[in-house]
């Protein structure tokens, strides 16, 4: 019986609080609180205690000044300090709840601050609706909000604002906001983006733009201002999209604790195409990183940029364009890169990255005053490398010393200084990559060695004066390329490539000002297409020579316009032309391509068999017609039309014909050659012509094909 007596007793006791749960740990007396809650008018907040916590959720803008307290502890038990004596439920307390038997638990209570949010997107269209939104209480938008409406009602200020401290989705202040400053924004501490303005809609009356509790966006960050002053970030840590600010007026920007753009950087002084903005200098002394490019545009005072971004690691590209006072691109810290682009900035004199091992493309173009370029560890560009206008450049070697590799195309462009030997062997190319020289003074290069150098090779001196009669560098190597363009020699008596094989063979206006020799004698093939246009001086005794070529698999065109050649030897030659047709326009639609009307004596091609595609003889000739005959003994298939003269032209030169071996041709034309007489030459390709492929005209004699079939195919 006694024992039942004191079991009962224990039992008594483990009943004692009955809001405690089974799965709360079992502490060593009665002394917990049970229940607490805060009363502010007729709002009573209950409590949640659990774990030696009490806390409170209460609206991010009640008061608990003053607040009433309710609260209940285990029997026996004693709290300390009295929850009753305390005014101010703001801040955290601590409390110590002691037992009957002095066994002590102590309690943390705090407040936890809720917001008061939105159902969704939220657009305020009148500066009533702007001020009312105060009294809505709302702190969080859980959707986009929107500030005015294009074209609407004008909105003046946003202090009905200025308890919003998050935007979870876009906040977007369009340019119905006529004020001056986002004062009312001055709570916010998140969105998602934030765009005020755009590139083809400029705001115009924002002048000082300051969110000092801004501390993340998790998106885009946009302004675009034409009145825009002043930009301060004070607490701004991160942007994850794009980071853009553009201004005609901008004379300060501030983001002193950014560390980490995701995007896009983008920093313009104008919202237009011309340099406005006054601003002198920026800095941004805690970013790290920029994931897009980081550009830096249009601003025709800022001059300090050598430490601007000392601290970036981590960058995407790197844009400095129309900077008229720049001086210097430094980036000290910067190991790997997408690309580097230095465009237009006339002062700058020192492009430093000494820690660069890797980059996609380099370009420095306008930028004239150049001095020093540090870049010592670079040894791979995967992209395109551009140089231009840079006098200071005498030895592409030395600029950068430890260059292995370019996977794009090398342009140099007015390279006035490039002297010596350049070897471009000692680099890796790739497949398809193309090297451009282009000369507006004379050059101090004295020879442009290839080695095996496969891609395409650029030598362009239309904007060189004065012009050489010589050219000015010898040319070795060079073998085997894919395209070989040169254009531009004006003044050259004599041009002698070295290249055995290609793809396109190009040589543009070139010997135009005095009797000019053109000759390839070791090209066998060209893969694509061989053009000679423009070249030679008008009247002259101009010479053209290809010695060993075969083949040339897409197109010949020898376009001699005004000038005329009186030689044109291709005593190798044998097929042109892969049948797939070079134009849309059928008056340049012509596989073979030719204007030899000045040639002395006969135009021949001794060995030529088969062009794949439609032929041309133009005799069109603005000098002297010389050529008495065009023999093409071994030709036996055109597989489209064969045109010899002119629609419109008349030419009194040429009095023979030789298509002796043609069996297959589509059509034939033959018009305004008034000395020829006898056509007899095209009797073997009679059968696969008909008479509305056959058409000779405005000729000596001018036999229809009827009369052809029939024996009567001119005079002799």
């Amino acid at each position: 019986m006694k024992r039942l007596w004191i079991c009962g007793c224990f039992a008594l006791l483990c009943g004692a609080c009955d809001d405690k749960t089974a799965d709360e740990p079992v502490w060593n007396g009665d002394n917990y609180v049970t229940a607490f809650s805060l009363t502010v008018g007729e709002a009573t907040y209950e409590a949640v205690v659990h774990d030696g916590r009490i806390t409170v959720d209460v609206p991010y803008d009640v008061s608990l000044d003053g607040a009433e307290v309710h609260y209940e502890l285990c029997e026996h038990a004693s709290i300390h300090p009295d929850p009753a004596t305390i005014r101010d439920w703001s801040q955290e307390w601590q409390f110590l709840v002691s037992s009957y038997g002095q066994s002590d638990r102590t309690y943390i209570y705090m407040v936890n601050r809720t917001d008061v949010a939105t159902g969704g997107s939220l657009t305020l269209r009148t500066q009533a609706e702007v001020d009312a939104f105060a009294a809505s209480r709302i702190n969080v938008v859980e959707g986009n909000l929107t500030i005015g409406v294009e074209g609407g009602e004008a909105i003046v200020n946003l202090d009905g604002l200025a308890g919003l401290v998050s935007v979870r989705c876009d906040l977007t202040v369009t340019n119905a906001y006529r004020g001056e400053d986002l004062a009312g924004l001055a709570g916010l501490r998140r969105c998602e983006s934030l765009r005020i303005g755009s590139a083809g809609a400029p705001n115009e009356t924002l002048k000082r733009i300051e969110l000092p509790a801004l501390r993340e966006v998790a998106g885009d960050l946009q302004l675009c201002g034409t009145a825009v002053r002043s930009v301060v970030f004070s607490a701004l840590q991160r942007v994850d999209g794009a980071f853009a600010v553009g201004s005609d007026a901008l004379a300060e920007i501030v983001a002193d604790e950014l560390e980490s753009v995701g995007g896009d950087m983008r920093l313009a002084g104008s919202t237009g195409n011309v340099a406005k903005a006054p601003c002198e200098q920026m800095y941004f002394p805690e970013l790290q990183r920029v994931g897009g490019e980081l550009s830096v545009a249009r601003f025709g005072k800022l001059g300090q940029l050598a430490t601007t971004f000392g601290a970036l690691a981590s960058v995407g590209s790197i844009a400095y364009e129309e900077l008229a006072l720049t001086a210097s691109c430094e980036f000290p810290l910067i190991e790997t890169v997408g690309a580097v682009a230095l465009t237009d900035c006339p002062a700058l004199r020192t492009i430093s990255l000494p820690r660069l091992a890797a980059a996609g493309s380099f370009f420095v173009e306008g930028c004239p005053a150049v001095e020093t370029v540090d870049l010592p560890l670079v040894e791979r560009f995967e992209g395109d490398v551009r140089l231009a206008s840079l006098s200071a450049v005498t030895d592409f070697g030395a600029l950068l010393p430890r260059l292995t590799a370019i996977g794009g195309d090398l342009t140099l462009d007015d390279l006035p200084g490039l002297a010596g030997v350049f070897d471009l062997s000692k680099y890796a190319f790739s497949e398809h990559s193309a090297v451009t020289l282009r000369f507006v003074s004379t050059p101090k290069l004295t020879e442009l060695r290839g080695g095996g150098f496969a891609g395409s090779l650029s030598l362009d001196a239309a904007a060189l004066a004065p012009q050489p009669e010589t050219m000015p560098f010898a040319l070795s190597g060079f073998e085997r390329l894919d395209v070989l363009h040169v254009v531009g020699f004006k003044g050259l008596s004599a041009l002698s490539l070295p290249v055995a094989a290609c793809t396109d063979l190009l040589i543009e206006n070139c010997g135009t000002q005095r009797a000019f020799a053109l000759s390839l004698p070791a090209l066998e093939e060209v893969r694509g297409t061989l053009l000679c246009k423009n070249c030679g001086k008008t009247g002259a005794a101009n010479s053209a020579s290809f010695p060993r070529l075969r083949s040339i698999g897409r197109q010949l065109a020898f376009y001699v316009n005004v000038s005329s050649f009186a030689s044109l030897a291709f005593p190798e030659l044998e097929r042109v032309g892969d049948g797939l047709g070079v134009s849309d326009d059928a008056s340049s639609d012509y596989a073979f391509y030719t204007m030899p009307s000045g040639c002395t004596g006969a135009f021949v091609l001794p060995k030529l068999k088969e062009v794949r595609g439609n032929m041309l003889l133009s005799t069109w000739n603005a000098s002297t017609d010389r050529v008495a005959a065009f023999r093409f003994p071994a030709l036996e298939t055109v597989t489209g039309e064969l045109f010899v003269g002119h629609a419109s032209y008349k030419n009194r030169t040429v009095t023979a014909l030789d298509f002796s071996a043609l069996r297959q041709v589509g059509s034939v034309y033959v018009g305004n050659l008034s000395s020829a007489t006898d056509f007899s030459t095209f009797a073997g390709a009679l059968p696969s012509l008909s008479d509305a492929t056959w058409r000779v005209e405005n000729c000596g004699e001018n036999p229809t094909y009827e009369q052809m079939l029939g024996g009567q195919t001119g005079r002799p």
